[in-house]
């Protein structure tokens, strides 16, 4: 296939005029079907250097029109550069907003990690209270025992004694209500005890939902952040995209720009391929915002599972006190029932 020659460029640029419409590299181009961007651009360039020649033009006009053609040139490539310069400018607050939100995003995460250490140190402390609450419930449980062997020693002894039935018997009865008195005393206290260690567990769940809860609002609002984030990356693409079709209809203005404009070209497309880097930067920090997200949603749910082994630890305390009110009842269901208990 052989190459667009002058020929070729000149009967497609004397078309262009023909129709009404500016000879440009596209406009050839779409006449010839084929010719390299840059070989159209030289062949154009010789056809306008030729233009005067051929049309036969006085020297003042062919003056005028090649000075009106390098002042369309300086306008061209004076545009190009303030969009460019103004492309540059908000693509660097772009980044620096997201620098910003990155910045916030670190210091409320510290936050938050603190808020569950300390969330973590309450519940340790809690659960150190839950032992000694059990070790109490052990030791009056021992202590109940240590009265029932009393009662049943002194009930020996009035049966031993069979001259002082009478008066054992008074002094048995006595000192079993005495003892009941004393066991009755022992469960409310303990009953007390453990209510109250019930209703400071139920405070400490509930300041834990609220704090899950806070914790859940938090998270969030950190996923609006990075949503718009997203939003921000997606309109510097759309803008950057707007910013290329105007730099192309730019380049259809300036099809006659000398070897200088294309080396301004070249550059602008090196431009666009740095933003195109840091767009790519800010994808990856945006990742890392959505997996910092994704870890707090996980120290949220470890929270919770932590509540629920603590209403266990309650539900397993609850039925211990049952059973420490059952053998209560089995004693004094006993003591009734022996003999000279009446």
């Amino acid at each position: 296939m052989r190459g667009v020659t002058i020929d070729d460029i000149t009967r497609a640029a004397d078309q262009l005029l023909a129709d009404g419409e500016r000879p440009t590299i596209d406009g050839i181009r779409r006449l010839l079907g084929t010719g390299s961007p840059a070989t159209v651009n030289a062949l154009l360039k010789q056809y306008f250097q030729s233009l005067q020649a051929r049309l036969n033009l006085p020297a003042p006009i062919a003056t005028a029109a090649a000075e009106l053609y390098e002042q369309v040139q300086a306008t061209a490539r004076e545009e190009l550069e303030k969009e460019r310069a103004a492309a540059e400018g908000e693509l660097a607050a772009g980044r620096e907003a997201l620098a910003q939100e990155r910045r916030d995003f670190e210091v409320e995460r510290t936050a938050f990690h603190q808020r569950v250490a300390d969330l973590n140190a309450d519940l340790e402390r809690h659960r150190e209270q839950l032992k000694a609450t059990s070790a109490k419930l052990a030791s009056t449980e021992k202590e109940l025992g240590s009265q029932t062997t009393r009662a049943t020693t002194a009930e020996a002894q009035a049966r031993a004694s069979e001259a002082e039935r009478e008066r054992a018997a008074q002094k048995h009865a006595g000192e079993l209500q005495r003892l009941r008195d004393q066991a009755e005393g022992n469960e409310r206290h303990l009953l007390g005890r453990i209510d109250e260690q019930k209703a400071q567990l139920q405070r400490l769940v509930q300041d834990r939902e609220r704090e899950t809860a806070a914790a859940a609002k938090h998270a969030a609002t950190l996923e609006t952040s990075v949503s718009e984030a997203a939003k921000l990356n997606a309109s510097l693409r759309a803008e950057l995209t707007t910013t290329q079709r105007d730099l192309a209809k730019r380049q259809d203005a300036v099809v006659a720009a000398e070897n200088a404009l294309q080396r301004a070209q070249e550059q602008a497309t090196k431009d666009q391929a740095l933003r195109h880097a840091e767009l790519d930067r800010a994808r990856a920090e945006i990742e890392q915002l959505t997996a910092a997200l994704e870890q707090h949603k996980r120290d949220r749910d470890e929270a919770l599972r932590e509540a629920a082994k603590l209403d266990g630890k309650l539900s397993a305390l609850q039925g211990q006190l049952e059973e420490a009110r059952a053998e209560i009842r089995r004693l004094q269901k006993a003591k009734s029932s022996e003999p000279g208990s009446a």
